[in-house]
């Protein structure tokens, strides 16, 4: 005859959590010492959403039975579950201690140690639940994403091929592989990946990295916002924080505006905007800075800090003490400067920090977070197809949406070609964007470009050697010597805007295009050849042209591009000319002229805070038809 204990079990098992607790009830009433009645009753609690009564059953468990592994994992499953991530990683921790070699207790306080974004400690959690459970799919998923996470793309790409070894049709396998595919220029199966995005959408599971790369691999808009969302219910599904009280704007003193970010120190955001922070008109605004990332200590760190008016280092505080932080501070408008970018928070936002809550600059594309309101854009990038399918409402800025900094300094002269390690008579074309932006269709036309231009050679980022190999075999593969690609050592902000210089043409990349690439080339009166789709990733370099007053370097589709770059290699006047031009628009243009873009934010920061004021729900923002507008 079957025990009270085993019956219960059973319900569990079958989902009859409301007969399963009445049976364990009644045994905890005849024997309230039992460790094992006082574990199930943990675990239908858990099922039930019950969290907090779920501890309580399993923090007495392990006091009974305390030499017993099964109620202190339990508990610190229940913890995790309840997104109480110090408390579940440290009973983890202890059970972890106790008990080296159970790869559930591994796995567990892995995902803790990912809750906190104790990214490497996870992955090494991960790491020894692998090696004594090694086909457990859940475990791989997880340690592929953490490797991920840290940028260990070799063995993320290992374990990815593992996991699909174990299970073919895993589709966050077939998501983070083609990811490390992607960073590393591993093409193979990129087309057959590309044609399956739309189908993959309605199925996979949410991976951290999946709303940025479907950017990388399709011009679609649709997709772009679809994957977005699903992205945000990872963050959904962790954000642990109040609910956030009914306010608007406030309606007296100076507008308070918090610029949130993981990437105040050298990285192409902070060159972009800080200058815009050292522009606000501090009679009128406040400006605060929200760092969710490490201090690098370097000259940009530096200046963007001395930038705000005040200042939250906060990279390893949890997202509800940044809220509750940022609703006591009072601030109105809460720019999330990353959105689905590397160590990003939408929790935050998730949980309405601000009153009035704007995506801009770090993520261009919708961003999927329920709780953000506005979107930047500009003509140019809004004649896509973004006003379709934004998630927000769209600020239409008059001049190019992306801020630039005009107090930027070159090192010195313009380096020479051989300082370079380029050759001294051959046309250099040129692109400085990061290799994860590269898919084969784009790289077909280089290449192409390359066989028509007898003796170019092509200058390209060298991302730490990552995919430097392979891509000197796509070349071969393609019929041109792989010396015919040149490779860029790192150098230093300045140093590398004044090598921009060198290069005869930049090539864009498409669908995500250049963005504080192409800054950086106009710059220094670089011409860069772009094609613009219907995303705003593929649309950015295309705005940049048309304000600086280049328009004809713009191109729709790929056999224009070819074309335009093959001509220009061969028309040296028309290339001089376009250069005189760009160089003329760095002085003459909006492009560069920050306090002239501040102005233009500031006045849609206070079109936002006027609707949220008045109670009116977020609406498009034309700067053209706001008073005084452009």
């Amino acid at each position: 005859m079957k025990t009270r204990l085993q019956a219960a079990a059973e319900l569990l098992q079958a989902g009859r959590l409301a007969e399963a607790k009445t049976k364990l009830l009644k045994e905890l009433r005849l024997a309230p010492q039992s460790a094992a009645a006082l574990q199930l009753l943990g675990a239908v609690a858990s099922q039930m959403g019950r969290h907090d009564e779920a501890i309580g059953y399993l923090r007495r468990a392990a006091r009974l039975a305390p030499t017993a592994p099964g109620p202190q994992l339990n508990l610190g499953t229940a913890l995790l579950l309840a997104r109480r991530y110090e408390e579940a990683a440290d009973t983890l921790r202890d059970a972890v201690s106790s008990w080296p070699d159970i790869p559930e207790g591994r796995l567990s306080f892995g995902n803790a140690l990912l809750a906190l974004t104790k990214r490497e400690q996870a992955a090494a959690e991960y790491h020894a639940a692998m090696r004594l459970g090694p086909r457990q799919v859940g475990t791989c998923t997880n340690l592929a994403i953490a490797l991920f996470s840290i940028k260990d793309f070799q063995a993320a790409f290992q374990v990815c091929e593992h996991l699909l070894r174990l299970d073919p049709s895993a589709v966050a396998g077939q998501f983070l592989l083609a990811m490390n595919r992607q960073i590393l220029c591993s093409w193979e199966g990129h087309e057959a990946w590309v044609s399956n995005l739309g189908a993959l959408a309605e199925h996979a599971q949410p991976i951290v990295g999946m709303a940025f790369f479907s950017m990388l691999w399709c011009d679609d808009a649709r997709l772009h916002r679809r994957y977005a969302e699903l992205e945000t219910t990872f963050y959904s599904a962790s954000a642990r924080v109040p609910p956030s009280p009914k306010r608007v704007a406030r309606t007296n003193g100076k507008v308070r505006v918090a610029y949130v970010s993981a990437d105040f120190r050298r990285h192409p955001t902070t060159a972009l905007i800080t200058g815009v922070f050292e522009h606000h008109d501090r009679d009128r605004f406040d400006i605060v800075g929200v760092s969710l990332g490490e201090n690098d200590h370097s000259p940009e760190r530096r200046r963007v800090e001395a930038a705000f008016d005040k200042f939250l280092d906060v990279p390893d505080d949890p997202a509800d003490a940044i809220v509750t932080a940022m609703r006591e501070m009072e601030v109105d408008i809460a720019v999330d400067l990353m959105a689905h970018t590397t160590h990003c928070r939408p929790g935050i936002f998730l949980h309405r920090a601000a009153p009035v809550q704007v995506s801009y600059l770090g993520f261009p594309g919708p961003s999927g977070i329920d709780g953000i309101d506005y979107t930047i854009a500009d003509p140019f990038v809004a004649a896509g197809d973004l006003r379709r399918w934004v998630s927000e409402k769209l600020v239409i800025l008059p001049d190019c949406y992306q801020c630039n900094d005009d107090k930027q300094v070159l090192a010195g002269e313009r380096p020479s070609r051989a300082s370079c390690g380029l050759p001294e008579d051959a046309f250099v074309f040129c692109s400085f964007n990061h290799p994860k932006k590269l898919t084969p269709p784009v790289f077909d036309i280089w290449m192409r470009i390359l066989r028509e231009i007898e003796g170019s050679v092509l200058w390209l980022m060298n991302a730490a050697g990552i995919s430097e190999g392979n891509l000197r075999t796509e070349a071969e593969r393609r019929g041109i010597d792989p010396a015919r690609l040149i490779f860029a050592s790192y150098a230093s902000h300045s140093h590398h805007l004044a090598r921009n210089a060198v290069a005869d043409l930049h090539l864009d990349t498409f669908p995500y295009g250049a963005h504080t690439t192409a800054s950086d080339a106009l710059w220094v009166g670089a011409p860069i050849l772009t094609r613009a789709g219907s995303s705003f990733a593929s649309r950015v370099c295309g705005s940049l042209l048309a304000t600086i007053g280049v328009p004809e370097l713009i191109t729709t589709n790929a056999e224009d591009y070819a074309a335009l770059a093959i001509r220009l290699a061969h028309d040296k006047p028309m290339l001089a000319e376009l250069r005189r031009r760009i160089e003329h628009g760095r002085s003459n243009s909006p492009l560069f002229d920050t306090a002239r873009f501040c102005r233009n934010l500031e006045q849609a920061y206070i079109a936002m805070v006027e609707l949220s004021r008045a109670g009116r729900p977020p609406a498009e923002i034309d700067f053209r038809a706001l008073p005084g507008g452009a």
